[in-house]
């Protein structure tokens, strides 16, 4: 199997280098350059403000979210470690 491999490898030492046609680079830079800067639609502007916005929204949702569970945990642990009663009860029966 070994051997096999190694008359696999051995192939790849006939691969030999080609030469690109002449002017091809040019060719490429001008087919770009031709191109130019064409200008977004007005659907592509728009579908990235929409997308923008959700973004925004949902990450002003999540911190404000977190931060009303932070608030909430530590005002929990403060009367468990104060060892204070939860309950709004006036009168404990």
């Amino acid at each position: 199997m070994a051997m096999n491999i190694d008359n696999k490898l051995d192939k790849l030492k006939n691969i030999r280098q080609v030469d690109a046609p002449p002017f091809l680079f040019t060719r490429i830079k001008e087919r770009i350059d031709s191109i130019g800067n064409v200008p977004a639609s007005t659907k592509w502007k728009l579908a990235f403000v929409l997308a923008a916005l959700l973004i925004l929204a949902l990450n002003t949702g999540i911190v404000f979210q977190s931060s009303a569970r932070e608030k909430k945990s530590n005002i929990t642990n403060v009367v468990s470690t104060m060892q204070l009663s939860p309950s709004n009860d006036f009168y404990h029966d």
